[in-house]
């Protein structure tokens, strides 16, 4: 391959679809990765895979025009695949939210290091304890996997391939959803559970305070519960990145991208 427009206009696309993933995933897009990190590690990345892939286009942009609508539409796949990856981190952070609500800690909020906006103190736990699990199953490299099948699986977006891909992206949102609840349920049952032992008492003794008195009850229960129920956090992030891998692979009507831990 030698060193010419196209391999230079080839690499410039890479580039594009590159950084657009990186800043919608889970590790590389956060707040926490330093900016030459993600800058050096997308070079790295493009110069490895415009060698390795040969993605050239079959002709160069003749005008302003042509030359928008692809580096548009590498932006929009980069965004895209990010989009589906992340999914998982965000039903980690909705179960989290959701916990806040229901135990009583909804007012307490801390500045996210990922998202780099405040969050209640559940939510920030399970978000960056689910970004080590991300990292400990191999996810950052279901990232650059998932990547390099785009230039194999991923259509040029337009109105006759953005079908698939919504239908692809809803349902990953539902099962998204499922899962938050899922990952919260055990947490949830606890708090219900000294609800309404507290709803009994206060049948019982109108004249105590006991939502006031049982409040630090109810927060200890769900910690003690939520301290228990770490291990199923791990299911939850290895269930989130298969469903993934299944919602890319109907999207794109290809094979499934074999997610860590996969066969």
């Amino acid at each position: 391959m030698t060193l010419d427009s196209g391999l230079l206009w080839a690499f410039f696309l890479v580039f594009v679809r590159c950084t657009a993933l990186m800043l919608s995933s889970p590790i590389f897009g956060s707040q926490t990765t330093p900016v030459h990190i993600r800058v050096m590690t997308t070079l790295a990345l493009s110069g490895a895979l415009v060698f390795a892939l040969h993605p050239v286009p079959p002709h160069l942009p003749t005008n302003l025009g042509e030359m928008l609508l692809s580096v548009g539409n590498e932006a929009a796949c980069g965004l895209l695949l990010g989009a589906f990856v992340s999914m998982t981190m965000m039903a980690v952070q909705f179960a989290g939210s959701f916990l806040d609500l229901h135990v009583g800690l909804g007012m307490s909020q801390v500045m996210n290091p990922v998202t780099g906006v405040p969050s209640s103190v559940i939510t920030q736990f399970k978000a960056m304890l689910a970004l080590i699990v991300f990292i400990g199953i191999q996810g950052h490299q279901f990232v650059i996997q998932a990547f390099v099948k785009s230039y194999e699986t991923m259509p040029t977006l337009s109105l006759a391939t953005m079908g698939p891909l919504q239908d692809g992206l809803i349902g990953l949102v539902g099962e998204m959803s499922i899962l938050a609840l899922q990952i919260a349920a055990p947490v949830a049952a606890v708090g219900l559970i000294v609800d309404t032992a507290m709803g009994i008492v206060n049948r019982a003794v109108p004249q105590m305070p006991v939502f006031l008195v049982g409040l630090p009850v109810k927060i200890g229960a769900s910690m003690l519960a939520l301290s228990l129920a770490l291990p199923a956090l791990v299911v939850g992030v290895q269930s989130g990145l298969d469903a993934t891998a299944e919602a890319l692979a109907k999207s794109m009507r290809k094979p499934a991208i074999i997610a860590p831990g996969g066969p």
